[in-house]
């Protein structure tokens, strides 16, 4: 079975709220949730299983047990390319905000290998921190992980002390974390989201870190790679050194009005459905 990461490392945001892909127009009968959850577990491309996806991403959390575990199911099942899409298909990001929605810890290893396609599986983990701490905690640990989903992780770890979710031996980890990810060299990525982390934390001893970080350019240079994801040069290195000390420079200045935003539930934005 193959995972869509062509897809993934494409991160799309505007996908996620978008709707679902290839949703009937007309006006249709309501569709109940044994029929949906049916539906979505038949791995056919039908009308009807783009609405029963509709349909589960308007329930979210409110949605039968059934209806969840069929979601998942079904986005497990489009992540591995299991159904008969092209291989640049998009349809995946309807099924990681559909699955984000649901508040449902059965779902936290989807979420987990979705890191890295926007904000939207970090809110959904952080929905459900504590359970979904130890995951989030192996993927940021891993040295070689890919850069989407340690920044992701770095990110929902952010919404965690955000919300106030996590113990003090968490926090402590989770500092740790914050320290190791803003020493030796990281991806350009990986960098930009460990210093919102450490700037949130509060502790007095990251926030030097990133100080020194917005102030001096051998810092930025020691910290962040000259390196692409795939071991080529950059030929936008100058450029990421000063944006990155300048993100520093606003981070400490606080409070910041760029994302990614914490959306407790995935909430729909103002407009959208």
């Amino acid at each position: 079975m193959r995972i869509r990461t062509a897809v993934l490392c494409a991160a799309a945001p505007l996908a996620f709220a978008t709707g679902v892909s290839g949703q009937a127009r007309e006006e249709q009968p309501p569709m109940s949730e044994p029929a949906a959850a049916a539906a979505l577990m038949d791995n056919r491309l039908t009308p009807e299983r783009d609405r029963a996806l509709q349909l589960a991403t308007e329930l979210g959390a409110h949605a039968s047990a059934n209806l969840k575990a069929a979601v998942i199911e079904a986005a497990w099942a489009e992540l591995r390319g299991e159904l008969d899409r092209p291989e640049d298909s998009e349809a995946i990001f309807d099924y990681v905000w559909a699955v984000g929605r649901l508040r449902d810890p059965r779902a936290i290893p989807f979420m987990i290998v979705a890191l890295g396609t926007g904000a939207a599986m970090p809110n959904a983990l952080a929905d459900l921190a504590p359970a979904a701490f130890p995951a989030v905690l192996e993927v940021v640990e891993n040295p070689e992980g890919y850069f989407g989903q340690v920044s992701g992780g770095l990110t929902a770890l952010r919404f965690m002390v955000e919300d106030g979710s996590l113990n003090e031996r968490q926090l402590e980890r989770v500092r740790e974390i914050a320290r190791e990810r803003l020493s030796g060299t990281q991806d350009y990525i990986v960098a930009s989201t460990a210093v919102r982390l450490a700037v949130v934390l509060g502790d007095p001893q990251l926030r030097r870190i990133v100080e020194t970080l917005a102030t001096d350019r051998t810092a930025a240079e020691a910290l962040v790679s000259p390196y692409l994801s795939d071991g080529t040069p950059t030929r936008f290195y100058e450029q990421r050194l000063s944006r990155i000390q300048d993100r520093a420079r606003k981070l400490l200045a606080g409070p910041v009005d760029f994302g990614p935003f914490r959306r407790p539930g995935l909430a729909p934005r103002k407009g959208q459905r």
